[in-house]
């Protein structure tokens, strides 16, 4: 392995290249990223580095859309570009050219993504909510209502009033946090990078401190724990996947979440298990075939989307 030093140069090459445009070279990115841990960690930390931030910011940013009057507010380079308790929101940055900043003001919104969409909603209080594609979320002052979809909550905490997230039957109440929460159908996954979240369902009373996580099948399943990276929640909103054993099922409704093409698993894949990091960012076709190989697998076009096949298996 290189000295931390040398890791941490190439690691700022890797940052200042990505900020281009005109980058495409996510093939390699995603190959040097999924060698080793500290990879991540060392490119977390360049985008942290001030000094190619004015660079980066330099580029014209679309004008903000506002959905209701709020306060005036100033977004500081280093709220941009600043890493959240391990997450990667450099994807902020990165969406500002994707659809802009929603501003917020104090009456309830119902907001809804497209497939492939995404959504940075500004909060009046100076929380921020990045949406995932598919997804549809009612946000009032102080509270959220994840009805489908994925988001991305980093929220200013208020001890007098702490933000809460509803998702089916569950309470989301946060500490100071920064956390990922998926809800589909009566399944939910929460993930916290920052903070502590307290989660409240029926008789379930659970802390989430940073790096817990937690799933749930349904309203009536029990919930069960786990262990996570805090630098990997909610990592997709800078273009990346990150997984540790996770199952192609997992795997496909994310795709199918960030590409807005719909992916499934077929038969003779279903099995598999993937450990690594996925880089996400272009079209559709061109994601699916870079990362078939890293995952594995075949994607295979036909009228519902893609599926995914073994790259030994014959597609059906």
């Amino acid at each position: 392995m290189e000295a931390p030093g040398v890791i941490a140069d190439i690691a700022r090459g890797w940052a200042i290249r990505v900020s281009d445009p005109a980058f495409s070279d996510w093939d390699a990115l995603a190959d040097w990223l999924a060698e080793d841990p500290t990879y991540v960690v060392a490119y977390n930390a360049a985008i942290d580095d001030e000094a190619w931030a004015d660079a980066l910011l330099a580029t014209p940013q679309p004008r903000p859309i506002e959905v209701t009057p709020v306060a005036p507010t100033r977004q500081s380079r280093g709220r941009i570009l600043r890493r959240s308790g391990g997450a990667l929101v450099v994807g902020l940055a990165v969406l500002a050219g994707m659809g802009g900043w929603l501003a917020l003001g104090g009456t309830v919104q119902d907001i809804t993504t497209a497939p492939g969409e995404r959504r940075t909603l500004a909060l009046a209080d100076g929380s921020s909510v990045v949406l995932n594609g598919a997804t549809h979320v009612r946000i009032g002052a102080r509270e959220a209502e994840l009805l489908g979809g994925e988001a991305l909550f980093q929220i200013r905490h208020d001890a007098a009033r702490p933000f809460v997230v509803r998702a089916g039957a569950a309470r989301l109440v946060d500490a100071g946090t920064v956390f990922n929460v998926v809800a589909a159908g009566k399944a939910l996954d929460v993930a916290v990078a920052q903070g502590a979240v307290l989660y409240r369902a029926g008789a379930s009373d659970i802390r989430l401190d940073a790096g817990k996580a937690l799933s749930r099948a349904g309203d009536d399943a029990e919930p069960v724990l786990r262990t996570t990276e805090p630098q990997t929640v909610g990592s997709w909103s800078a273009g990346f996947l990150q997984y540790t054993a996770a199952p192609l099922a997992q795997i496909a409704a994310d795709l199918s979440r960030n590409l807005g093409a719909p992916v499934r698993v077929g038969e003779g894949a279903g099995a598999q298990r993937f450990t690594g990091t996925l880089a996400i960012t272009g079209t559709p076709d061109a994601v699916l075939a870079r990362i078939g190989p890293l995952l594995g697998v075949r994607f295979v076009k036909d009228d519902a989307g893609w599926r995914m096949v073994s790259r030994d298996g014959a597609a059906r």
